[in-house]
């Protein structure tokens, strides 16, 4: 089998198992109802801000001056990414931690796998099962469709982002489920480090502003921001890529040191 071939299995293996989970379609389930929530949340919000402007008669219409990107869009996608913090962790907690808890990673060191071919492979099938729960926000799009006219291209960036951010919050959790002895550990301590990234600079800047200032660079959310305004910034980008690429780099030393401990 091809180094590729072997990669792409062991991600088809890894997407499989969630779907194959009781649990995995609850996950699913849940985040669909909690997306569906904050849909239709901001819906009613716009709603409720046009019939106001009518009702005061300062404008004619809640189209002018009530733009659907900025009172839907917007809003959705921040909510969503806010949401993601405490679903990807219950994604990557099982991905490396409960292969050791139950010794199936002997088996996977068995193989004629490089660590980078088994890191590689769980991001991916990880990315796969995290792309199933996004799936949700083409059906919303389709029915924003339907009842406005978004500007699409804002609207394209700022779901490219989501998943850019998704990527990185898995690329995180895979790090951590490497270096965990247990699912429950890795899943608690992915969970702590994205509230820390997420909404940790607002919280330190009562505490301490340098120590605010250093999680405001990291600060995931403050950088989904401007994707959400449909605004394409090279330096946050670069922030996540990079980002995907040292935590996978992590844990590939992770990796490297349970196979030098025996696991």
């Amino acid at each position: 089998m091809s180094r590729s071939g072997a990669t792409g299995s062991l991600a088809a293996r890894e997407a499989r198992s969630f779907f194959a989970s009781p649990i995995g379609w609850s996950i699913a389930a849940i985040f669909s109802l909690v997306a569906g929530i904050i849909f239709v949340a901001v819906l009613f919000r716009y709603r409720q801000a046009g019939l106001s402007l009518v009702q005061n008669a300062e404008m004619r219409a809640p189209e002018i001056g009530l733009h659907i990107n900025d009172w839907v869009v917007r809003p959705y996608l921040y909510n969503l990414a806010s949401v993601l913090l405490f679903f990807i962790p219950l994604l990557t907690m099982r991905s490396l931690a409960e292969e050791r808890r139950t010794g199936s990673l002997e088996l996977l060191f068995s193989l004629p796998l490089r660590s980078s071919e088994l890191i590689l492979g769980k991001f991916l099938g990880v990315a796969i099962a995290m792309a199933a729960l996004l799936l949700i926000v083409p059906v919303h799009a389709i029915i924003l469709a339907g009842i406005s006219s978004p500007d699409w291209g804002a609207a394209a960036v700022g779901a490219a982002g989501l998943v850019l951010l998704g990527l990185f919050m898995v690329s995180l959790g895979i790090f951590v489920s490497s270096i965990s002895q247990t699912p429950v550990e890795a899943g608690v301590l992915t969970l702590g480090l994205l509230l820390l990234l997420g909404l940790g600079p607002s919280v330190a800047e009562a505490a301490s502003p340098g120590f605010a200032r250093v999680l405001g660079f990291v600060a995931i959310l403050v950088r989904f921001e401007d994707f959400a305004r449909g605004v394409i910034d090279l330096r946050h980008i670069a922030f996540f890529l990079g980002g995907i690429l040292l935590m996978l780099a992590l844990a590939l030393r992770g990796l490297d040191l349970m196979r030098w401990r025996g696991v």
